[in-house]
């Protein structure tokens, strides 16, 4: 039996017969229709399955299973979908075959399914749970930055959201637990003026604002509640009190 992972050269191989049957005319047809078949196998899978698969695989790219990001992920699931939704979720994915999916595919359904600009409430997600635990390990980061290229973000950007979840590491002595936490926020690791935190604070801001997440589930408009909250938070006690 031919598995989903060769579907993806079948379009390309479609060409001959169709340019045999109707020249170039036909070859560009056998593609475009391949091309749809296609999409139907690799959408077999749902969004919510899709997503919970990149969590998991997100959960093993270190090579433990910790049960806090485990519950991280069930939480955020609970809050979006619902108890007796999350539970039927959890269930089909034990019953799934997915392990005949690529990362790539998995990415294809999320693409298919959510627009360009809330991609970012994905990495949000991933960084929260690769975070829960206290540490992104150096394999997390590198899973979630694959993901985070597979939907054009750079590295910069990556860099900025993981700062929402991550404590700043510095050996200046300078400022105090609290501005270090707060320039985390922002994404900035100090020593940057005054017009450079309003510059990060109005970019990400504008990225985390809840009204940019209209339509979403209820558990992503909540995170970037949560996030967007804390960003007005770190900018108000900075503009007040770093020097």
């Amino acid at each position: 039996m031919v598995g989903i992972l060769d579907y993806k050269y079948y379009k390309w191989a479609a060409i001959i017969p169709g340019f045999i049957i109707g020249d170039i005319v036909g070859a560009i047809a056998a593609y475009f229709l391949v091309q749809e078949l296609m999409r139907d196998k690799e959408e077999d899978i749902s969004f919510d399955i899709a997503l919970l698969r990149i969590c998991s695989l997100l959960i093993k790219s270190d090579g433990t299973v910790d049960q806090i990001e485990v519950d991280t992920v069930r939480e955020f699931f609970r809050r979006t979908y619902g108890a007796n939704k999350t539970n039927l979720i959890f269930r089909k994915l034990k019953s799934s075959k997915l392990s005949r999916y690529t990362l790539d595919q998995l990415i294809n359904v999320i693409k298919n399914n959510m627009l360009p600009t809330k991609y970012y409430s994905v990495i949000q997600l991933l960084y929260a749970i690769a975070a829960s635990d206290g540490n992104i390990s150096p394999s997390e980061d590198e899973f979630i930055w694959v993901v985070g290229t597979e939907l054009n973000f750079t590295r910069g950007r990556l860099e900025a959201i993981k700062n929402q979840f991550v404590k700043v590491k510095t050996k200046s002595n300078k400022y105090d637990q609290k501005t270090l936490q707060f320039l985390g926020v922002l994404g900035l690791k100090g020593g940057e003026d005054k017009s450079e935190i309003k510059t990060a604070y109005r970019t990400l801001a504008k990225e985390f604002h809840p009204d940019k997440l209209s339509g979403m589930s209820q558990g992503i408009q909540d995170l970037a509640k949560e996030k967007f909250q804390l960003i007005q938070e770190a900018y108000e006690y900075l503009n007040k009190n770093y020097v």
